[in-house]
């Protein structure tokens, strides 16, 4: 299943569904026996998602060990620190969002790491069921501008959400297999050239979405993926990490290389109170109020452009 649909993200809805009939039949003061029995009947299916959930997660984080053990490579319960910065759907949305049962390591000569993440939604303030993802993700040697890929069987109530344009190719039948969804569409065609295509069409996954954004490429899927999935996932993500054109990267490296480079030097202008420890500033040279290039333009305006 594609998006959000998948057996565990299913019963997570269902078992959230089934809260709320508890939280409304309490709410409600009528305490008659069908009542009751509505609350009883509810609770037990909430009970049950949990007791089921408990018991697929161990053995998910059983079989990940041994596949890192097998593997050469390492396991670890938590990795919250892999979420930073990712942002567009499933990332970034409702509460108690985390990554769990995480093995990295090298694949392919490329640094990747694959993980469940899982995030509580809300209906009106109200727990509304959990939903899971299958993470793959690369690391790319220089941060890149968001670039999504999506198969088209993931379904369009996903794809309304990510809010960016589709952007045709000149392959028509990867125009039948992929949307490309990116603000930019002069990016969007240079990084998926013919080369990049190819890599996508060899090893697209059914309900596999791809997502470039800063210094990572990513793989996800509703669901929990069983552990002989993975290999296939890390193939994807190492591919397309592989695939983007040097001059792409290239490009954008050059222009980090220029932002760390002006920012430098604005600090090297910085005056000392700037920069003097137990005052109240940043210990960043702002330069609101500062001209120093004489252009007209603050240098906090030109920093912030």
């Amino acid at each position: 299943m594609g998006g959000r649909f998948s057996r565990r993200n299913v019963l997570g809805w269902i078992a959230g569904a089934a809260a709320l009939v508890v939280s409304a039949g309490f709410q409600a003061g009528i305490f008659e026996w069908q009542v009751w029995a509505v609350i009883g009947v509810a609770a037990l299916v909430v009970l049950a998602y949990f007791v089921f959930r408990f018991l697929e997660q161990s053995r998910h984080a059983k079989r990940l060990q041994a596949f890192a053990e097998q593997n050469g490579w390492a396991y670890r319960p938590e990795g919250g620190e892999l979420l930073i910065g990712l942002k567009g759907f499933p990332f970034g949305t409702g509460t108690g969002r985390v990554a769990m049962d995480v093995i990295e390591g090298t694949y392919s000569g490329v640094s990747v790491a694959c993980y469940t993440y899982s995030f509580d939604q809300q209906v009106a303030g109200e727990y509304a069921g959990e939903q899971v993802f299958t993470v793959a993700q690369a690391l790319l040697p220089t941060r890149l501008p968001r670039l999504d890929l999506v198969p088209e069987d993931i379904g369009t109530r996903v794809l309304s959400q990510f809010g960016l344009a589709d952007i045709d190719l000149e392959s028509a039948e990867f125009n039948r297999t992929w949307r490309v969804l990116s603000d930019d569409k002069r990016y969007a065609i240079d990084v998926v050239d013919p080369r990049m295509m190819l890599a996508l069409m060899r090893n697209r996954q059914q309900g596999v979405a791809v997502r470039i954004d800063g210094d990572k490429v990513i793989a996800w899927s509703a669901g929990v993926a069983h552990v002989r999935d993975l290999a296939r996932r890390m193939d994807l993500v190492a591919s397309v990490s592989k695939a983007i054109p040097a001059h792409v990267v290239r490009k954008f490296a050059e222009i980090e290389e220029q932002r760390r480079a002006e920012e430098a030097a604005r600090e090297a202008k910085a005056p000392g109170w700037a920069k003097t420890g137990g005052v109240l500033n940043s210990g960043h040279y702002t330069g609101i109020g500062t001209d120093s290039d004489g252009d007209g333009v603050d240098d906090w305006e030109q920093r912030n452009r």
